[in-house]
Formats: C-alpha cells, sequence, structure tokens
C-alpha cells in the first residue's frame, strides 16, 4: 500500500506509522509558511514548530522551501537571511534501484545542514544537504551550494564557487 503513495522512495522513520499523522501536520505548516503573507518573524515560528532549528532575528521571505520531510536536519542560526524562493535540504532519499549506486538511508545518516550566523541565501539559492554556510558567508542569486562554504566569503553560480573574500571588519555584526 505504502509503495502505491510513495512510490520506491523509503518511508522515513519520522513518518512510519501514525507519525504519518504528525508529518502531513508540519507540511501543511510548511505550505502556511511558504505562501501566506506573513511577517518574517512569523514565517520564522511556523518554521520552529516543524522542527527548524531557528535562531534569533532569522529572516525568511517567501516560498523558501526548507526540507519537509526531515525539518529537524537544518539549523538556521542568528542573523541569517533566507530571501524568496531559496531552497534548504537536510536529507537525501534514493529510490531503491540506485542505493548500490548512491548509498541507502543508512549510509545518508546524521546529514545535517547548517546555515552560520549572519549568513545571507540569495533569491532562488539552492544548499544540498549536508552543507555548512559559513558565518556571514553570502550565496548569490540562484547559486547551487554543493560544499561547504568557508565563513565571510561570497559564492555564486553552478555549481557555487568562491568569487570574493572579506574580513570580520567589512561586516556591521550587531
Amino acid at each position: 500500500m505504502l509503495e502505491k503513495l510513495w512510490g520506491t522512495i523509503p518511508v522515513s522513520p519520522e513518518t512510519r506509522g501514525s507519525k504519518v499523522f504528525g508529518a502531513v501536520g508540519k507540511r501543511w505548516l510548511h505550505v502556511i509558511a511558504r505562501y501566506a503573507p506573513l511577517p518574517p518573524a512569523a514565517r520564522a515560528e511556523l518554521h520552529r514548530r516543524r522542527g527548524v532549528a531557528v535562531g534569533k532575528r532569522v529572516f525568511i521571505g517567501t516560498e523558501v522551501f526548507i526540507d519537509d520531510a526531515v525539518p529537524h536536519s537544518v539549523t538556521l542560526e542568528d542573523d541569517v537571511t533566507v530571501i524568496a524562493q531559496a531552497t534548504i535540504l537536510g536529507h537525501t532519499y534514493y529510490p531503491q534501484h540506485f542505493h548500490r549506486l548512491l548509498g541507502d538511508e543508512s549510509t545518508r545518516a546524521g546529514l545535517h545542514t547548517t546555515i552560520r550566523r549572519g549568513a545571507y541565501l540569495g533569491l532562488r539559492s539552492t544548499v544540498l544537504a549536508g552543507v555548512t554556510v559559513g558565518e556571514y558567508a553570502i550565496v548569490g542569486a540562484g547559486a547551487l551550494v554543493t560544499e561547504d562554504v568557508p565563513p565571510y566569503t561570497m559564492v555564486v553560480g553552478v555549481p557555487a564557487r568562491p568569487v570574493r573574500e572579506f574580513s570580520p571588519e567589512d561586516v556591521d555584526a550587531r
């Protein structure tokens, strides 16, 4: 029965059995956070209720997608800015026929995506699972972040590559 609903993507422990009701509720919170005309602080609070670790003074724009299957696999530290239509993934699932090639859930267990203090994610940027974006790093619009971004570094492109480094003195961190 589950295969008819989910296809060949394995069902995570967070959605097995009766836990599916809580997972569905969290996905509805995600829909509201993404599309409802809310102030950014209200969006941040909805993501907290979903299980995302969200720090203080976090700005989350409209249509931001933060992992909806395993929200606790994402951390947004204090003073992070996530501009509209950005995507932050915290986990990966692959169809069973790719497990020998890409690994199964046990080989990818423990992935966590962290956006460090003061970092900025530009419009339509994407951060893949397991990546850390360093303190006060800047991810340019449309960038695809596949590797960790060092602190005080600007990255752009697909895949994202460093284009500028700067110092803490260049940032007005209050």
